[in-house]
């Protein structure tokens, strides 16, 4: 993390300014975040010793379908679990969060951990969360519309063909659903594992957010499955595990236009490799 004074921080970030109204006095100082694919946030540090996080509104988190407005309305919305980081404030530049401290849990955490932090978040209500739901068809075909002509070759037309429509299953209810939960975006803190960067969170079929989670921790899928369903007390496996069979090359496929998009983005070959490979696994 770069550390450097709020004015020059203001300089390399113009959406910056947008906070000058909410702060009383200018901030000490701010630091660049690292880790996010998505977006580049800031770590802003109050005159009081307060610490925050400014989540801008760019090009980037548009292109994504990503919503400042709904991530602070989930985020005010879960406020009492305690799970999450509090906002603060938001404005047409981005979102400002708590900072929350602790220890990053990267890798390290055991899946068992994680499942529970899962179930947590998925026997949220989802009444006092005032956002539609989510509509994968959607968001694939925003990413494929996205797409330069040049990423809109063979195998990749068919993959998306194939798959951009959500599987026909058994209802087992929308939960909320955070659609990035690994090690890297939760927090040990004294009173427990915390979860941050709710930007991609939503209303949705929970069986598509462990898939995602399944498949980003590299877990065996009918164990994983199983051990969820034993942990929040779910009898009819079964609709699981052929939900998250169903979901498995649809989130493939979500995630490589993830990657395609984000190459064009950002034209780091590491995405286009990423790409290439969820391509291999689709097709075997």
């Amino acid at each position: 993390m770069a550390r450097m004074s709020w004015s020059e921080a203001c300089q390399l970030d113009s959406s910056l300014l947008s906070l000058e109204t909410f702060f009383p006095f200018p901030p000490d100082y701010a630091q660049t975040l690292t880790g996010g694919l998505t977006n580049r946030c800031w770590k802003v540090v109050a005159a009081d010793g307060k610490a925050y996080v400014w989540r801008p509104s760019t090009h980037i988190t548009q292109a994504f379908s990503i919503s400042r407005f709904q991530e602070y309305q989930i985020l005010s919305a879960i406020e009492s679990t305690g799970i999450a980081p509090h906002a603060i404030h938001i404005n047409d530049q981005g979102l400002l969060v708590t900072w929350i401290e602790g220890e990053s849990l990267g890798g390290g955490i055991a899946f068992d951990s994680l499942l529970k932090t899962m179930i947590a978040i998925h026997n949220i209500s989802t009444k006092r969360v005032p956002v539609a739901p989510f509509n994968f068809t959607a968001r694939v075909d925003h990413y494929w519309m996205l797409l330069d002509d040049r990423y809109k070759v063979e195998p990749y037309i068919s993959i998306y063909n194939q798959w951009r429509r959500a599987p026909s299953l058994a209802d087992v209810g929308h939960t909320l659903c955070h659609f990035d939960l690994a090690g890297y975006n939760m927090v040990r803190t004294e009173t427990g594992n915390k979860v941050i960067d709710w930007e991609y969170a939503a209303i949705a079929d929970p069986r598509l957010d462990l898939t995602l989670s399944i498949d980003v921790m590299g877990e065996r899928p009918l164990e994983a499955i199983y051990r969820y369903c034993q942990l929040r007390g779910i009898e009819g496996v079964d609709d699981w595990v052929e939900g998250v069979l169903a979901w498995q090359p649809r989130a493939n496929m979500m995630a490589m236009l993830w990657y395609l998009l984000a190459n064009q983005l950002w034209g780091d070959e590491q995405y286009l490799i990423q790409a290439r490979k969820l391509q291999e696994i689709i097709c075997s």
